[in-house]
């Protein structure tokens, strides 16, 4: 036995009771905590540790690890200690104050950068929202336009007259949307889209350029790194040419037996490698962005328009993918502002709040509606955005590099959106960005982790995926914390994360938090109900709504809205990709973070951003417009009120009794609980449906659930003769 002792103090010596304090020992795939206890008053600590005996009987060294007692967030950078020494006394050991507590994140450095208050900050529920603020900021821009996306998508050639374009993707329409059905007779005259007022972005980025805005876009670009990239090439070629895992397994045999069998292995990697080249290529607009806006700096000519688009290249696996999605607009200036975006350039996310099943704004995007977040920002916090913007942009630029230099925009005063105390968090490589020497920033998942541990009445979280452990851990610490016995945890997600091994994941995770916090734990799936559907079908259809949004609130205090979903690759370690690549994988990711005065305190941002969001998934609208109403009495409780006992199970059950019933009665927006057992495995949504006791039967059903809805075609203004498209799976036992 090995005695471990110390003290944990603070900068100015200060002791530090009620830490965790941990004895690690590390393997090659995993790790074991060995010992663990608490600081006492006075900050001390004991660890009675086993040794650890090697394969040669030599004592082998362990780690000592000091983090928050409720998420379990490290502290520290590890201490190796030796497996040698009976009795080590280490003395005094220092924490930071600004990295053991309070809400800004440090990264492990003892000081929060990149806090600013007085920021106006304005909360864009859905793509309608987000989309027409972009094109607002990109007319308001006086200067420069900034740009970062995962993907924009454009028409596929540029045309001086904008009337002989194909749309691509529409901001704003005008005049309105009116869908003409080929399949009908009686129809008004379509509309084709080209030739309206249409507001779409690569246009609107058109005409800012000509009026002297300069203007860069930065893209996700994939491409293959190296050596893991020969993995790929070598194995997973030969799986995507369909020779199937039996034949990669003997891929592998053979590169293992020398220089001999190379040239057999590499034909079979050849084959996959062209269709893993497509495949990386299809997803990038670099190319199509780079000739579409090349042709219309040409076409504008004597003027000669500054638009500069690059990609950011993205090695796989060993980079993730740059996920960062924002606009900053005269960083020049004292009126900088900023947009960020939790959705990529895509018709697919042009969503309103109703999210109903059928919408010709969605264009040629026939899978489910989208259900999003984004903020605009104005104020200095539209600086530290920019900052970020040449972080990325400089990162691979030998020359030519842009300058950080520029006026820092003042408070904001009162008005129409929250005035709020603000921190831009990120995540990014460490190995991707040479500034960073090696180290990751992992800022997002420690904000997280800071929200969680502070909380006292509810957590309130809505994100695409729900597969990260720490994450996990970090939730069930909080709902297992003695002291906080009435914590809620409310969870909004999708049926069906489109990631492969995603659906299984979450569901194990959502099975921990359920077991640590019992009936304090709430998990809903989002749905839209059409009670009156289009000729010939005659009972009410139902189909989820895709859960996109990045966002969390805590307490009506804390919040945060940006591009990182609460899975590996967006803050830590990406479980699917590091195994085949040396070293942690992360995306490039950026969140802003809304900040209490002091702990607890409500902020107007996150009372406005909660009271928004209950009411669109809870139906709580207005009874002449149907929107959702945020004002709704049943949004104005106090901190005592059981949000998931008193609203949202009631008002779930509410909409699964009318689903059961197929009641020809409208059903404005509505969740659904997340089932009890095997939920990993209701990926479509007559399973899912089906495991809640709907009547799902082909014949005596009640309900038609829908997994595919109409492509609208913006060129003609006419719906596609294709109809709708039912969910079969699962129909038959």
């Amino acid at each position: 036995m090995i005695n471990v002792i110390g003290r944990v103090v603070d900068e100015n010596g200060t002791k530090l009771p009620d830490l965790a304090v941990q004895a690690i020992g590390d393997w090659l795939l995993t790790s074991k905590v060995l010992k663990e206890d608490k600081t006492d008053s006075a900050g001390q600590f004991v660890l009675q540790v086993p040794e650890i005996q090697g394969f040669d009987d030599i004592p082998r060294p362990f780690n000592l690890r000091i983090l928050n007692p409720i998420t379990k967030r490290a502290l520290i950078k590890d201490r190796e200690l030796n497996g040698v020494d009976k009795n080590q006394n280490l003395g005094d050991i220092k924490v930071n104050s600004a990295d053991a507590a309070g809400l800004l994140v440090t990264n492990g450095t003892g000081f929060a950068e990149y806090v600013s208050e007085g920021n106006a900050i304005k909360l864009l529920v859905d793509g309608v929202e987000a989309f027409g603020q972009v094109a607002d900021e990109i007319k308001r821009a006086k200067k420069t336009i900034n740009l970062t996306q995962l993907f924009f998508a454009l028409p596929p050639k540029f045309q001086h007259e904008i009337g002989k374009e194909e749309p691509a993707l529409i901001f704003r329409f005008n005049p309105d949307l009116t869908a003409v059905d080929p399949l009908l007779t009686g129809q008004p005259t379509p509309v084709p889209r080209a030739a309206t007022n249409d507001e779409r972005p690569e246009r609107l980025l058109v005409k800012a350029a000509v009026a002297q805005r300069k203007i860069k876009v930065l893209l996700n670009e994939p491409s293959i790194s190296f050596p893991e990239g020969i993995f790929y090439v070598a194995v997973l070629g030969t799986l995507a040419v369909g020779l199937g895992a039996e034949a990669a397994i003997a891929l592998v045999a053979l590169l293992g037996l020398g220089l001999p069998f190379f040239p057999i292995a590499l034909a079979f990697a050849l084959l996959g490698f062209r269709k893993l080249i497509k495949t990386l290529d299809d997803n990038t607009n670099v190319d199509e962005a780079q000739k579409y806006f090349l042709a219309a700096i040409t076409d504008s000519l004597p003027v000669v328009p500054s638009i500069h688009v690059r990609g950011f290249r993205q090695r796989l696996p060993k980079d993730g993918v740059f996920h960062c999605k924002m606009m900053i607009t005269d960083e020049e200036t004292t009126e900088c502002r900023a947009v960020i975006m939790g959705s990529p350039f895509g018709q697919r996310y042009y969503d309103s709040l109703l999210h109903t099943i059928i919408d010709p704004a969605r264009g040629t995007n026939s899978a489910e509606a989208v259900h999003d977040l984004s903020v605009g920002v104005a104020g200095p916090a539209a600086r530290d955005l920019y900052d970020s913007f040449v972080f990325f942009w400089n990162e691979d630029l030998e020359g030519g590099k842009l300058q950080n230099s520029g006026p820092v925009p003042p408070a904001q005063p009162p008005g129409d959106d929250p005035i709020c105390k603000v921190q831009v968090v990120r995540t990014c490589n460490g190995t991707r960005f040479n500034k960073l020497n090696g180290k990751s920033e992992k800022g997002i998942l420690e904000g997280y982790l800071r929200a969680f541990a502070a909380a006292d009445h509810y957590i309130y979280l809505e994100n695409q995926y729900f597969t990260d452990s720490v994450i996990t851990e970090g939730l069930v610490g909080a709902l297992k914390n003695k002291d906080k016995p009435n914590l809620q945890v409310i969870l909004v997600v999708p049926i069906k994360p489109d990631v492969p091994t995603y659906p299984l994941v979450q569901a194990c995770r959502i099975k921990q938090i359920r077991e640590a916090g019992g009936d304090r734990v709430g998990v809903f799936t989002r749905w839209a109900y059409e009670e009156n559907p289009p000729s010939p079908w005659t009972i009410p259809w139902v189909a989820p709504v895709y859960i996109h949004a990045k966002g969390g609130v805590v307490d009506d205090s804390w919040a945060t809205v940006g591009s990182a979903n609460l899975d590996g690759l967006s803050l830590d370690y990406n479980l699917l990709m590091s195994p085949l690549a040396f070293g942690e994988t992360t995306a490039t990711e950026l969140n802003v973070n809304i900040i209490p005065p002091s702990k607890g305190e409500v902020t107007e941002f996150a009372l406005q951003m909660r009271k928004r969001l209950f009411a669109e998934h809870l139906g709580l609208v207005d009874p002449l417009t149907l929107q959702p109403n945020p004002e709704h009495p049943d949004l104005k409780h106090d901190r005592t009120f059981n949000w998931l006992k008193d609203l949202w199970r009631p008002r779930a059950k509410a909409a699964l009794d009318h689903v059961k019933a197929g009641k020809k009665a409208a059903l404005n927006g509505f969740v659904l609980e997340y089932p009890k057992e095997d939920g990993g495995c209701l990926d479509t949504p007559r399973k899912h449906l089906k495991a809640l006791g709907v009547n799902t039967d082909l014949r005596k059903g009640v309900v038609r659930p829908i997994t595919g809805t109409r492509k609208f075609l913006f060129k003609d203004g006419l719906w596609d003769r294709t109809l709708e498209r039912e969910d079969f799976k699962g129909a038959l036992p």
